[in-house]
């Protein structure tokens, strides 16, 4: 498994764990996150009220199955992943999507997200 296989997981978790303060720390200060085709939260404060109103909802997400390509320092990672949850007036949901992500090797040697669109080609359909 590879080792931006494992970042997402972790990841994963801290988003199922609702914990901001680590959810943050996976993304570098002028990331971009695509909230929905068409809606982009730019920078980690814009990203954390985003992740703050994901957390309004009991979700649970996970990477279904994924690939990397790596060429230095920059690396793509493609997944196929799903949520399910229920947003706060009850509404149970699940989605199924696929993600593209941009990763960055920083100078700490820690990879972090760049770009995080995890729903793939539907941004084409904007």
């Amino acid at each position: 498994m590879n080792s931006l296989d494992n970042i997402v997981k972790e990841l994963d978790k801290a988003v199922n764990d609702k914990d901001l303060e680590k959810v943050l720390s996976f993304y570098e200060e002028d990331s971009i996150l695509v909230m929905e085709p068409g809606r982009v939260a730019k920078g980690k404060a814009e990203i954390a009220q985003f992740f703050k109103f994901i957390f309004n909802m009991d979700i649970q997400a996970e990477q279904t199955s994924t690939n990397v390509m790596q060429t230095g320092d920059i690396a793509l990672f493609t997944s196929k992943w799903s949520a399910k949850g229920k947003t706060p007036d009850g509404t149970t949901f699940k989605n199924n999507n696929i993600a593209t992500s941009v990763f960055r090797k920083n100078a700490d040697g820690a990879w972090r997200l760049v770009i995080d669109n995890s729903f793939g080609p539907e941004v084409l359909n904007e």
